[in-house]
């Protein structure tokens, strides 16, 4: 990462848990991403209830990850072999931009590890694909008090564009028609 966009903090409770590394999610990961997936759509059960449930069968997050082409990437953050939160991305493309970009779900880190480093180690990951894929930018959607929101809108990385989401289910008995 470029150290002029790194983003550090004094506070010693801030400091990253030991051991902390970020990697690429497997298909050996799988069953564990998919709990985090959980917990974490757990966590945000009212902000995300407009969106309906989440599928009960993965075959759509296995194929967007590990089958070409490939529409989705996604990495575990450990603390000394324990699984402590992940993120992923989605290719996106805009018209107006005439140019790829890659939208960054907001990460998610377990209770523990919050307020650590953690969200913005992940957000690194994030940042370097986005590069490696020669993306015009990296887009983030994130409720106000997420870490990785904050650490996005540090000087010279992020500008804030607020806007109203809108979110349309397409289950038969609400889909117009």
């Amino acid at each position: 990462m470029n150290p002029q966009l790194a983003v550090t903090r004094s506070e010693p409770s801030l400091a990253a848990p030991a051991g902390l590394s970020v990697r690429a999610v497997t298909r050996a990961d799988a069953p564990t991403l998919i709990a985090l997936c959980q917990e974490h759509s757990d966590r945000r059960a009212l902000e995300r209830r407009p969106y309906g449930p989440p599928r009960a069968d993965a075959l759509e997050l296995m194929e967007v990850l590990f089958e070409p082409p490939f529409g989705a990437w996604a990495w575990l953050a450990e603390a000394d072999g324990e699984v402590i939160g992940y993120a992923s991305a989605t290719a996106s493309f805009s018209m107006l931009e005439r140019a790829y970009c890659l939208q960054l779900d907001d990460p998610y880190v377990r209770e523990p590890w919050l307020e650590r480093g953690v969200e913005t180690a992940l957000l690194g990951q994030a940042l370097d694909a986005a590069r490696r894929f020669g993306c015009l930018n990296l887009q983030c959607q994130s409720p106000q008090w997420s870490e990785a929101a904050r650490e996005l809108e540090a000087p010279l990385r992020a500008v804030r564009v607020e806007a109203v989401r809108y979110v349309v289910r397409m289950e038969d008995e609400i889909a117009p028609v």
